[in-house]
């Protein structure tokens, strides 16, 4: 195994002490599969305060101490390094309500989630795997670490644990593990909504979804209900070949980008589509879909108590999403002015994942149409077209100049904002005013009911 030098140097000392030190975890799993390991964490047979007695000297901050972890800061990273332990009975599906140490790493080991979590690597001492977790790792395979149910009972979080890993690892979920996670899958009630959030979230970001969620889909349900309805749903039209949920999760997979923002946009961007539902001449009909569904992405993601900026994020992108674009420059102008420029391209990702998603009926007319909104945008941007009111030629003093007032000036300068976009006047000081005036003119024959 390839480890880093700070690594290395943390376990060594520990060792110099007279302690043994491993690392230990996912960042074993990952390099035993040639992958790069995010996070690289310690476990010693040494107690927390003779963790800080080796490491004297460099900074450490006591992030857990009573479960018997401490953070040390070496090399520009942070390190956990954790005591062998065992746990004691577990509070509310979620934390043990105490720990005690042991000197026994197979002990430590035993009271992990997944075979290929429990592993621990020393240069001195090579690996220790009693529970077979290379073996898993080379049959692709995700199995809980002894009885499944007891795992599941403690932490519930490894439920959904268990569906990350197989989305991100691309491993399939050993039997009695899998129908265990089922099974007991109403224990996610019990942990909060942030861990819950944030587990689905890695998933999202971390892998391709559809065969776990697949497979695991009541689960998903427990942190999202309002996807039940989308199960089976189909969409009768040409324009789709799946039902609304295997389309939501092949539209996830479709972003090769890692925007959560954008992951959790298309994860409900069809999810109001069985509330809109309308079967019309033998085909489905989904009107409204979108802004009822953005609505729903809302309560959703405050539910799961994401933040502010990131919920209006997801919102616009779900409320856009299924725009039909015509390809006219005048189009993209007034989408930028309605999503703002940030967005834009994040919207013709959600547009282009949503239509890899769908069948093959005129799907390269609609991609060329994307295509054609995202060169509009480069436009835009190139030449600073406008498409936002501070950019008007005009603003609300030249409305106040020809004899507007009140909420008649914010109503004429949206006007002229208008005009420019649909090419119908330019965005110059005169000939906006001029728009002006005619906008005025109407509005008094409209009073005199002329």
């Amino acid at each position: 195994m390839i480890i880093p030098e700070s690594v290395l140097g943390l376990l060594s000392r520990l060792e110099e002490a007279g302690f043994e030190a491993y690392a230990v975890g996912g960042c074993v799993r990952d390099s035993l599969m040639g992958r790069e390991p995010k996070d690289w964490d310690i476990c010693t047979s040494a107690r927390p305060d003779e963790v800080k007695a080796a490491l004297t000297g460099r900074r450490i901050i006591e992030t857990g101490i009573k479960h018997g972890t401490v953070t040390v800061i070496e090399g520009g990273g942070a390190y956990e390094i954790t005591t062998f332990r065992v746990d004691g009975p577990y509070a509310g599906n979620r934390r043990p309500e105490r720990v005690e140490f042991t000197g026994d790493l197979t002990l430590d080991l035993s009271r992990r989630d997944f075979t290929v979590n429990a592993m621990a690597y020393s240069p001195k001492r090579g690996l220790c795997d009693p529970f077979g977790g290379r073996v898993d790792i080379d049959r692709r395979l995700i199995r809980a670490v002894g009885e499944p149910r007891l795992r599941f009972g403690e932490d519930a979080l490894r439920i959904l644990r268990g569906v990350r890993f197989s989305a991100s690892l691309g491993f399939e979920v050993e039997e009695r593990t899998a129908a265990a996670m089922l099974e007991e899958r109403a224990l996610l009630r019990n942990i909060s909504a942030e861990r819950r959030r944030d587990e689905l979230f890695k998933a999202l970001q971390n892998g391709r979804v559809r065969p776990a969620f697949t497979r695991f889909r009541e689960v998903i349900a427990e942190v999202v209900p309002e996807l039940r309805p989308c199960f089976d749903f189909e969409q009768r039209t040409v324009h789709h070949c799946y039902d609304v949920y295997t389309h939501i999760l092949a539209a996830v997979d479709g972003y090769e980008g890692g925007d959560a923002a954008v992951k959790a946009a298309l994860l409900l961007h069809d999810a109001a589509k069985p509330l809109r539902f309308k079967l019309k001449n033998g085909t489905g009909h989904f009107k409204g879909h979108a802004a009822v569904g953005a609505r729903m992405a809302g309560d959703i993601l405050r539910r799961l108590k994401w933040d502010n900026a990131s919920i209006e994020k997801a919102e616009k992108l779900v409320r856009f999403h299924d725009v039909r674009l015509t390809g006219g420059l005048s189009q993209t102008l007034k989408l930028t002015s309605l999503i703002g420029e940030e967005l834009m391209p994040d919207l013709f990702e959600v547009m282009r994942a949503d239509t890899l998603a769908q069948s093959m009926y005129r799907r390269e007319e609609k991609l060329d149409l994307i295509e054609g909104g995202r060169k509009n945008f480069r436009r835009i941007t190139g030449e600073g077209l406008c498409h936002e009111l501070g950019a008007l030629a005009v603003d609300g003093r030249d409305a106040a100049a020809v004899g507007l007032e009140g909420r008649r000036i914010g109503a004429a300068l949206r006007h002229c904002l208008n005009g420019v976009m649909n090419g119908r006047v330019e965005n110059e000081r005169a000939a906006l005013t001029e728009y002006m005036k005619e906008f005025r003119d109407r509005i008094r024959l409209h009073e005199r009911g002329m």
